[in-house]
């Protein structure tokens, strides 16, 4: 079978919390931001606030990107590793009930990675991310067939995190430009680009055609201080690019097109998990949606 849109990335069960501002700050982490975490710091979080209602859903930043566009009507797959736990199973049944293929559960009856997500009243999202089973991602897992008969390949930066996911996001992006087939890639978080930004930067110039990012992560991949020159530089990096901006909306660029600024939507914002993945749907694979 052949997909529009095969997207490679952490597996996680998102586990979100509505908490107050005081919380964030006394963990001392990055609001906003993503930090690596273990299952033991999340319990200890989650037994300070277990009056809280908490919601249980399949995540990570690949995934939302290709469970949004299966949602829309696009044909995905997503290639990430999930444990044959409760965790595992609960998300493999939401990607399969949105049509998007995925492997399923791995022999392993234990360890599917967590996030907690704190979600904050201002609706920013803070994530402390336990990676468990979805950090033996490697190589050998990547079906170099579906890449190749795919319209488009989608990459997420967080699996920099460890030199095993990271050589299967490289093979995926080399097995589709052999065929072809377009690769797409999202610097996913500032965390990232600041720790591995030098193998970034090489691996956006010779195997990246487009790129998702917001303002924090352009900056800090550029050192620039100011939109506009870091939108400027990563241009000159790439075919085309996204840079979402929050509340001043998002600008794209293409070697054929100048930059277009693109408006946002005014909303009482509630929520803002998976907002820059939910974002690339329609630029990743607009032409392929029917519903």
């Amino acid at each position: 079978m052949s997909y529009d849109l095969v997207g490679i990335g952490n597996a996680l069960v998102d586990i979100e919390v509505q908490v107050s501002e005081d919380l964030v700050h006394k963990l001392e982490v990055t609001k906003g931001g993503m930090t690596l975490s273990t299952k033991e710091n999340q319990d200890q979080i989650l037994t300070q606030i277990s009056n809280h209602t908490q919601k249980i859903a399949s995540g990570g930043s690949a995934a939302n990107t290709i469970h949004g566009f299966s949602t829309l009507g696009g044909k995905g797959y997503y290639l990430g590793r999930v444990a044959d736990d409760t965790f595992g199973k609960h998300y493999t049944d939401d990607m399969k009930n949105c049509s998007v293929g995925f492997p399923g559960p791995d022999a392993e009856t234990g360890g599917t990675g967590t996030c907690l997500i704190l979600i904050t009243p201002d609706s920013e999202r803070t994530m402390l991310t336990h990676l468990g089973i979805s950090s033996k991602l490697h190589p050998d897992n990547v079906d170099e067939t579906i890449v190749k008969e795919a319209r488009t390949v989608y990459i997420e930066g967080y699996l920099w995190t460890g030199d095993e996911t990271r050589d299967a996001a490289m093979k995926m992006a080399d097995a589709a430009r052999q065929a072809g087939v377009p690769v797409a890639f999202t610097l996913s978080d500032a965390f990232v680009v600041n720790t591995y930004k030098e193998s970034l930067i090489d691996f956006i110039r010779w195997k990246v055609d487009i790129l998702f990012c917001n303002n924090v992560e352009a900056r800090a991949m550029t050192d620039e201080t100011k939109d506009e020159p870091a939108f400027a530089e990563l241009k000159g990096m790439v075919d085309t690019l996204f840079m979402t901006r929050g509340a001043e909306g998002s600008w794209a660029a293409s070697s054929q097109h100048a930059k277009i600024h693109i408006d946002p939507f005014q909303v009482k914002a509630v929520d803002t998990t998976g907002a820059g993945d939910l974002y690339a749907v329609p630029c990743t694979g607009s032409s392929t949606i029917t519903a």
